[in-house]
């Protein structure tokens, strides 16, 4: 079901007994178990009917063990496991026997902050035999909407190309614009209305560097590159949003080589917004090979998954910079 289906299936006190919570909108995810929590336990119950587990250290005896559990003072209790799919292959196979007969007083809600492929027989069972709730990243028609929605929840309001700035950013991921709002109400203060200058001053800052660190890496500059980094980092940018953010300036600096004008953008929003500002762009862009650049996408993807297996974030980043800089995958020049 859509996360707006699921809603409509909580408004009308229809919550099945296992729910899946996937998709690549960790956002959603969190907010479904917000709702969940509302909706199922009753005022002041949650210290006695809910209970949050993580993935990574439940075991399925314990899971079941709390899924099974009276509740004292709501109609159902309800349990949580976080990134499920990270409990041990084992502990995984016995999930599935909860969930193929699970206790009708209770909600079992397991939630993964990545959509599930079913690339394993756990992954197509539980999908196949839970009710699945797609935390999908919004339309680009229904993105807007949502984003001034979420302003206003922080009793702001938001310009029409301020929003276009804030979702440029952060590439669509609600996550990503909930923390730059709640950050932005802090720095207005009184003042209710948000402006393009407002998230230039809150983000811009950051924007300009990490379109330097851009330069610095297509001119392979490799001391500037690192420290730029190493400045980011230090501004409390996420490791993780810096390989996304590098990714797409990194593509849009391939599609400027072709003579296209590098970007496309998330839904039609601007993106490679932050090549706008840079002197011959195309120019820079040939400096690389073509197969260089297609390298360079495989090296992004490694560091993506070097960081969600547990690599230390930064030097992984690190190193990616430092590859990037010498010439991704040692690539061979030519296009």
């Amino acid at each position: 079901m859509t996360f707006a289906e699921f809603q409509v299936a909580l408004k009308d006190d229809s919550v099945p007994p296992v729910l899946v919570l996937h998709g690549e909108e960790p956002f959603l995810a969190r907010l479904g178990v917000d709702l969940l929590k509302k909706h199922v336990l009753a005022p002041g119950s949650e210290a006695f009917d809910f209970v949050s587990l993580a993935g990574r250290e439940a075991t399925a005896d314990t899971v079941a063990a709390h899924a099974a559990t009276a509740p004292m003072l709501s109609p159902r209790r309800l349990t949580v496991v976080y990134e499920f799919e990270r409990m041990n292959p084992s502990e995984r196979s016995k999930l599935l026997d909860y969930a193929a007969d699970p206790v009708e007083n209770s909600c079992l809600a397991l939630v993964s902050f990545e959509r599930l492929s079913g690339k394993n027989k756990f992954e197509r069972t539980i999908l196949s035999t839970a009710a699945v709730v797609e935390c999908a990243r919004p339309a680009p028609e229904i993105l807007g909407q949502l984003v001034a929605k979420m302003a206003k929840e922080r009793g702001k309001t938001l310009e029409q190309d301020a929003l276009e700035a804030l979702v440029d950013w952060t590439e669509g991921s609600l996550n990503r614009i909930a923390n730059e709002l709640d950050k932005l109400a802090c720095f207005l203060e009184e003042r209710t209305s948000i402006t393009l200058d407002d998230v230039e001053q809150a983000v811009g800052a950051r924007a300009s560097t990490l379109r330097d660190l851009a330069v610095a890496i297509a001119s392979r500059e490799a001391g500037d590159a690192l420290a730029l980094l190493e400045e980011l980092v230090d501004g409390g940018m996420e490791p993780a949003q810096l390989v996304s953010q590098l990714h797409g300036l990194w593509v849009s600096l391939w599609i400027a080589r072709g003579g296209g004008r590098g970007g496309g953008g998330y839904g039609g929003w601007r993106q490679g917004g932050l090549l706008s500002g840079v002197p011959d762009v195309r120019e820079l862009a040939r400096v690389r090979s073509s197969r260089e650049y297609a390298a360079g996408v495989e090296r992004f993807y490694r560091a993506d998954m070097d960081i969600r297996r547990g690599m230390p974030p930064v030097p992984t980043v690190s190193l990616l910079v430092y590859d990037l800089v010498r010439g991704a995958g040692n690539a061979a020049s030519g296009t």
